[in-house]
């Protein structure tokens, strides 16, 4: 019974999280905008977020499983981005994330020619982001990828391989640009 009850407590605070989200006044009042990013790290930390200090998580941030997400310290997500987490997705510490920034486990699988590729379910693995990361504006990163530490990726990059320590990447698909 109190499984239960811990459960629904969290699913609403969840949704709590999910009416605040909607509310960006970071242009318009930063003060309160502030605040309401504070409250957000607050209810998604309740709702099973691992989430370090002072990082935030910015306004109209689409967060499919709390539970599944850890951010180290010091880090930050722009707004308006899209966090599919159906396996757990880690980011650490000092990473700064643009707006509009895309991520999602889950992949489709299409191995059986016999059936519908709609119907064939998908594959779900783990994506890591190391520390002192930058990842700009609407970057996508796609399912099993790792970005060590110390990487830079440029806007509208899509990451569908590992990233490795101390080089600029970007493009469709991301590639190495130069060493940092």
């Amino acid at each position: 019974m109190i499984n239960i009850v811990k459960k629904i407590s969290k699913r609403i605070i969840f949704l709590i999280f999910a009416i605040t989200n909607l509310i960006n006044l970071h242009f318009k009042i930063r003060v309160i905008g502030n605040l309401l990013d504070n409250l957000r790290i607050v209810l998604l930390k309740i709702s099973g977020s691992k989430i370090g200090y002072k990082s935030v998580v910015h306004a109209n941030v689409m967060i499919f499983n709390p539970n599944n997400l850890e951010i180290g310290e010091n880090s930050s997500i722009g707004s308006n981005s899209e966090i599919f987490n159906y396996s757990k997705i880690s980011i650490g510490d000092n990473v700064d994330i643009g707006t509009q920034f895309y991520i999602n486990t889950n992949n489709h699988s299409f191995e059986n020619t016999k059936l519908p590729l709609s119907k064939q379910g998908g594959i779900s693995k783990e994506i890591s982001i190391g520390s002192d990361v930058w990842i700009g504006a609407r970057v996508m990163i796609l399912s099993g990828v790792t970005v060590e530490s110390r990487v830079v990726i440029g806007a509208g990059s899509v990451v569908t391989k590992n990233l490795e320590t101390g080089y600029v990447y970007a493009g469709i698909p991301a590639e190495k640009i130069k060493k940092i």
